[in-house]
């Protein structure tokens, strides 16, 4: 996990990275998070399409998944703009895979 910082503002404003390496279906999980001051303005999907695209250009990694909670509106949002697709639904969290 690393933190983001809005050269702008020399502020953090989220944080992103994979859960750990790939596991041994060679698949990555990954998580971030925006400070709600920094939260709908692309900041999330932009991170998310870079950390998807560098994750699938590792040789050992074939697959990149995610987790949210069900009410999180705007994480749904940008997994789908980014081309995840919902797995599996519990009670509280979301499943998508890349």
């Amino acid at each position: 996990m690393g933190i983001i910082i809005h050269k702008e503002d020399n502020m953090i404003m989220g944080d992103m990275g994979f859960k750990g390496g790939p596991n041994k279906e060679d698949i990555i999980d990954i998580g971030y998070s925006i400070v709600p001051s920094y939260q709908g303005k692309g900041y999330a999907t932009e991170m998310d399409k870079a950390m998807v695209g560098w994750g699938l250009s590792r040789l050992n990694v074939k697959k990149v998944i995610a987790t949210c909670d069900t009410d999180n509106f705007a994480s749904k949002r940008v997994l789908k703009k980014i081309g995840f697709h919902k797995t599996n639904t519990t009670e509280d969290k979301l499943y998508w895979s890349y």
